[in-house]
């Protein structure tokens, strides 16, 4: 039998092991005598011993059975769970890790350290180490438990065939077959031993049924290389309901319930492909609502069009709804990506001797999948600063008359159609004399501008590349490059960043990001003739105002909007779509505000032609990397649109910036 077949499932069902090994060790080590948190991490650890065995992958099989029986010792109180213990488990989760890894990449196995497997052997009592052995008596008391099933029970006989490859695969097969369609009872042998199953061997279960007996049986007999060789049924009085009596040819509804609910595993690639599909079908959407727009105002008591026009409505609302569904296959919770961080915080607060409590909130929110993949590296550098330089020493803290235990909090909302990320922590706050220090010696910034900078603004130089506040460089922070990396990453995902300080209190980050970024709502535009496309995630507000209100600063475009400076982006000067004077050929002037960043610039255009659901498409390798580009799309009338990168245009400001008059001048002005 080919096991390539089966090996992606493995491989995608270990990882999910191996995370839940992470966070199962994590929360016995804040709470070691929860004994559910025991169970939860030695049924991982026996999954993926059974799993790899089947799958040939011996050394790891041998690991994870080491890690088992240390696991089973703990449980059966053995002995108490200490920090060095944990640290033990760890490292074998590391190792596993290591070695699925290589699985992954199709490398040969590195051998398991003896030192890691000598140190997980002497944990356990010599009698717990010693190899897996079949007993003769194993099942008696999973026997005499099923002779004596109470009534109203199920009771299975069910056989793996003699010809099975894999039985301890059909084994665990049975079992999930069940799910969802009552409790086993009792089984013989256990769920736990199934990996010792052999072909013809038999498995006796004991169910209680929440759903019709007949489903039950249907679902054994559905799975292949599996033979049902006996079913007693539960007696008539013990499903019977425990309502009034009703009259027998009107059985009560509640008596049949659900079967559990089917899923199927559906590569990335095809979710992306009708991802593509369903653009597509948006863009027609559009061009048909224009094109029967048209024809009605042509021939609007033609009956026809009014036929059409039905006809569109409902074309249109069935690809809405299509769009919103596949934009929900495509949502995956954030958890996903948060259960990583617990492990990497711990290890950090370790190595730099503080004591942190790291909790982690809205981990059910939902975000595009292409997105969630994007902000590991950014929450990673914002957990890292807060960690290092964030956070206080515990003597530091108790100085101060802070708890002794600093907390940093990981959380995920909802905002209306984006998603917030924050990264607080109760350290001691970001100096914003200090940044300032930093980014003057960086040459970030001149004396005199920075001498006319509110704390606001000075704060978000920390974002910029090489400044600093960390009084010394560590391996994790201080060299002023994660900051940097945060801001690109975040305006690359259409998201702002922002944060919020309190010297002595703490710091928060505040990351927003846009649900997904395959179709998003626009503000359309004209330029000089073109049409440019504005996401409207970042559109702060427009307005028109008269060209004698638009100044220029050290030969700068801007204006006096509402008692502080604006600067203003001509979008025809910057693509070159017209001449920059053209600028003055109107008394009017339309601007959109858009944010960058913490800021906000006017970008000029001709005129304002409405918001529009696009569809976002790259320009491809043809045209190289357009600085101000974000990719293009198509209208309703067939026409082509660019979309502008406004995380990019912030750039454009920072070129232009040399010492400027006040705010005073201006406004004077």
């Amino acid at each position: 039998m080919d096991m390539s077949d089966l090996l992606g499932v493995f491989l995608e069902e270990a990882e999910e092991q191996l995370r839940q090994l992470d966070n199962g060790f994590l929360q016995l080590e804040r709470d070691p005598l929860n004994l559910e948190h025991l169970k939860e991490v030695f049924r991982a650890a026996h999954t993926l011993k059974g799993s790899s065995a089947t799958m040939g992958l011996a050394p790891i099989a041998n690991l994870t059975h080491v890690m088992e029986n240390l696991l089973d010792l703990l449980r059966s109180g053995g002995g108490p769970v200490t920090p060095e213990l944990i640290d033990l488990l760890l490292a074998g989760a590391d190792a596993v890790r290591g070695l699925v890894d290589s699985v992954s990449r199709g490398e040969p196995m590195e051998p398991v350290s003896e030192d890691l497997l000598d140190a997980l052997r002497s944990a356990c009592r010599p009698e717990e180490c010693r190899a897996e052995e079949p007993l003769d008596d194993s099942g008696s008391a999973d026997e005499q438990a099923i002779a004596e099933a109470a009534p109203g029970t199920m009771r299975l006989k069910i056989r793996i065939a003699q010809d099975c490859v894999m039985p301890a695969v059909r084994a665990f097969m049975i079992y999930n077959a069940l799910t969802g369609l009552g409790d086993v009872t009792s089984a013989n042998p256990p769920e736990e031993n199934l990996d010792d199953m052999k072909a013809g061997d038999t498995v006796e279960i004991v169910f209680a049924p929440a759903a019709e007996p007949d489903s039950v049986s249907d679902a054994i007999r559905g799975l292949s290389e599996v033979e049902l060789l006996d079913v007693v049924l539960p007696t008539p009085e013990a499903v019977q309901p425990t309502a009034a009596p009703v009259p027998n040819d009107k059985p009560p509804a509640a008596v049949r319930t659900s079967k559990s609910i089917q899923t199927v595993r559906v590569g990335v690639d095809r979710l992306d492909t009708l991802m593509n599909l369903v653009g597509e079908l948006v863009i027609d959407r559009t061009r048909i609502n224009r094109l029967e727009s048209d024809l009605h105002l042509k021939y609007e008591n033609e009956e026809l069009i009014h036929s059409l026009g039905e006809t569109t409505i409902h074309v249109g609302r069935v690809v809405t709804e299509l769009q919103e569904h596949i934009m929900k296959l495509r949502l995956l919770p954030v958890e996903q990506v948060f259960s990583r961080f617990p492990r990497m915080v711990r290890d950090l607060s370790h190595k730099a001797g503080k004591e942190i409590d790291f909790v982690l909130e809205g981990q059910d929110t939902e975000l595009d999948r292409s997105i969630l993949e994007d902000i590991v590296d950014p929450i990673t550098h914002l957990l890292r600063n807060s960690v290092d330089h964030g956070v206080e020493s515990p003597e530091d803290r108790v100085a101060a008359g802070k708890p002794r235990r600093a907390r940093v909090v990981l959380a995920a909302k909802q905002e209306e159609n984006r998603i917030i990320i924050e990264v607080e922590d109760d350290g001691k706050g970001i100096d914003v004399e200090k940044v300032k220090a930093a980014a003057l010696k960086r040459g970030t910034v001149g004396e005199e501008a920075l001498a006319r900078m509110s704390d606001a603004d000075a704060l978000q130089l920390i974002f910029a590349s090489g400044v600093s506040t960390a009084e010394q460089v560590t391996e994790v922070s201080g060299r002023g490059v994660g900051m940097d990396v945060v801001r690109n990453n975040i305006q690359n995902l259409s998201g702002r960043v922002e944060v919020l300080t309190d010297l002595g209190k703490g710091t928060k980050v505040r990351i927003s990001l846009p649900l997904t970024l395959a179709i998003i709502q626009a503000l359309v535009t004209s330029v000089g003739g073109c049409v440019f496309v504005v996401p409207l995630a970042a559109v702060a507000e427009t307005f028109r105002c008269s060209k004698h209100e638009v100044h220029s600063i050290d030969g700068q475009p801007a204006i006096n909007f509402r008692g502080s400076v604006l600067h203003l982006i001509d979008v025809a000067e910057l693509f070159g779509v017209r001449p920059a004077e053209s600028m003055d050929e109107s008394d009017w002037t339309t601007f959109v505000v858009v944010r960058v960043g913490s800021m906000k610039v006017g970008l000029v255009v001709d005129r304002l032609i409405g918001e529009q659901e696009i569809v976002i498409k790259p320009l491809g390798s043809f045209f190289g990397n357009i600085k101000g580009i974000a990719g293009a799309t198509v209208l309703g009338d067939g026409g082509i649109a660019l979309i502008l990168d406004v995380g990019s245009l912030g750039g454009v400001i920072n070129r232009r910036r040399v010492p400027r008059r006040t705010q005073e001048e201006l406004v004077a002005a």
